[in-house]
């Protein structure tokens, strides 16, 4: 199909998902679509506002209002299959009801991608909060993954599929979070294996606990013929304001100040080692390398891959 220049626009879009190699590993990323937040002074409560204003309006970024991506990475090392978080999920109850109907994508763009929900062997989590692990399962609680294991924290397991953990001065936001959980993670029960700081969970991907987002989130060091990626889950949410302002809280934080310290602590050792990210909520595909900048750091994306070498 040719588009030439006429009064109707063409409203098809480009498919959400994209593919990269990395070392020996095939790499995918798919959208499981925009999360919008509203307006970024609430959703990051301890920052100074006119610097919040600043940052942003330099970025050539909204001021009133936020969205962040949600980037699934899926890596085939090969051997194993396996996904990085699930997005927010189908269930009309729970993820799209509370995000959105632009949310959800996941499944879709994976088939979209050449990737069957029944090939996936390892579905690895950074941790259990609802745009991260409500894409477990379908309306009737059966699992999306029927062949999968899971691997998680069991600091998250333990404290988000607690439901007497929920208080009653909570939101309905903040009880769903348990209620989530609990739904998503109880059909995989048998399946569950816990991860430990630094264990391999296959080789060449590396599980490192980072908790403060969440009591145990989790990211994953994803080695291949020399090159690192680190698929980091929330460690950081914003390409602007939690690089230049990593000391500032975020307002899903279980513990915003452990959170920031984890913070400070990681984004250093990946600058460091010149490591490459995949970032879950940065513009999709996420993926790119952090540049030292005073006391923050700048986003340097890396190109899509477009074609193999």
């Amino acid at each position: 199909m040719s588009i030439q220049a006429t009064d109707a626009r063409a409203h098809a879009l480009q498919a959400g998902w994209t593919r990269f190699d990395h070392g020996a590993f095939e790499c995918t990323v798919v959208t499981d679509g925009l999360l919008h937040l509203g307006p970024p002074r609430s959703t990051f409560p301890k920052a100074d506002v006119e610097e919040l204003d600043d940052l942003l309006i330099r970025a050539f970024l909204p001021t009133e209002s936020i969205a962040l991506d949600q980037n699934i990475l899926l890596v085939n090392t090969g051997e194993q299959l396996i996904l990085f978080d699930t997005g927010v999920g189908i269930n009309a109850e729970l993820g799209v009801k509370t995000f959105g109907p632009l949310t959800g994508q996941a499944i879709a763009n994976m088939r979209a991608a050449g990737i069957e929900r029944e090939a996936i062997d390892i579905v690895a989590l950074t941790h259990t909060h609802p745009d991260h692990c409500w894409g477990l399962v379908d309306d009737n609680d059966r699992k999306l993954f029927p062949n999968a294991r899971i691997v998680v924290s069991r600091a998250d397991v333990d404290y988000w599929t607690n439901l007497d953990n929920i208080q009653a001065s909570m939101s309905d936001h903040m009880k769903d979070h348990f209620y989530g959980a609990h739904k998503n993670l109880a059909p995989y029960r048998d399946v569950i294996s816990f991860i430990e700081d630094g264990q391999e969970i296959v080789p060449g991907i590396r599980a490192h606990a980072t908790p403060g987002h969440s009591p145990g989130h989790t990211i994953y060091e994803i080695s291949s013929e020399g090159q690192t990626l680190v698929c980091w889950g929330d460690l950081c949410h914003h390409q602007v304001l939690l690089l230049q302002r990593p000391d500032w809280a975020f307002l899903f934080d279980y513990d915003s100040s452990a959170a920031a310290a984890t913070r400070v602590k990681v984004l250093d050792w990946i600058e460091k080692s010149a490591y490459q990210v995949l970032s879950y909520h940065f513009p999709f595909p996420g993926r790119g390398h952090l540049r030292r900048n005073g006391g923050g750091y700048d986003w340097l994306p890396s190109p899509i891959q477009l074609e193999r070498a």
